[in-house]
């Protein structure tokens, strides 16, 4: 689930993380974390939700896995994305963080597929 407030150029976000969904069972047993793969999938996903186009991860200039996700410990995480069109493409700068702690980092270019 996901609270939306595009504004031209930018999108915040706040999503609740499942702490039950079985994708966090096999990343450490004991010890659910959102793996890295699904935080740049929650920014496309956003992305997509936000521009109506169907998008592609398609360059990572950046990645910067900060901390991790403990469904347990953070529930809810804000998103915060900067993005520019160029013809077939964004260029988008995004972060997640949940107060003073941010999980994630990305600068990336989403093709329109």
């Amino acid at each position: 689930m996901a609270q939306f407030e595009p504004v031209p150029g930018a999108v915040k976000a706040k999503i609740s993380i499942n702490k039950d969904h079985s994708i966090l069972e096999g990343h450490f047993p004991g010890l659910p974390i959102v793996p890295g793969v699904c935080m740049m999938q929650i920014i496309r996903e956003i992305m997509e939700v936000m521009s109506g186009k169907d998008l592609k991860l398609t360059a990572a200039d950046s990645m910067k896995f900060l901390s991790v996700i403990n469904p347990n410990q953070n529930s809810e995480v804000d998103v915060d994305i900067s993005y520019a069109e160029h013809g077939d493409h964004y260029v988008v700068n995004a972060t997640l963080f949940a107060a003073a702690v941010t999980f994630f980092k990305l600068k990336a270019t989403l093709t329109f597929s």
